[in-house]
């Protein structure tokens, strides 16, 4: 008798993976620019996230051990997701220092490609663009 495969588990785990890679994938680097609040809150990404686990569980609830673990993987993999969503940004500190959109960005003086000094307010009125780097090459 050959092995009957459990689809709705394996489409549940796959749903499952689109919606939490669909995140730091599309959300968060194409759209979380021009819209924020979608990367803040991830209607969507939830929305799947709940069918995929509803897939799981179906899947789970058919299918013999196989199954069961691609559900007990979705879950985990949902509970990972929700603590990076809600737990751990909630450790992160505030920028209370950092400037706000709109407002001047405070004076300093930094080394040019030549290596003399170079200060932003030399630069005023002309339009400049700031790149700050994480890191040094």
């Amino acid at each position: 008798m050959p092995a009957r495969r459990n689809w709705t588990a394996v489409a549940g785990l796959l749903l499952g993976l689109a919606a939490v890679g669909s995140y730091f994938t599309v959300v968060t680097r194409e759209l979380g620019p021009r819209f924020p609040w979608l990367r803040d809150v991830p209607l969507l990404n939830l929305v799947l996230l709940a069918v995929a686990l509803w897939l799981s569980w179906r899947g789970a609830r058919a299918g013999r051990m196989p199954a069961r673990l691609a559900a007990l993987a979705n879950l985990g993999l949902a509970g990972l997701f929700a603590f990076y969503l809600w737990g751990f940004s909630s450790w992160l500190p505030p920028a209370l220092a950092a400037p706000r959109v709109g407002q001047a960005v405070p004076d300093f003086t930094l080394a040019d490609q030549r290596g003399e000094p170079l200060a932003l307010t030399g630069l005023r009125g002309a339009p400049v663009v700031l790149v700050f780097y994480r890191g040094f090459w």
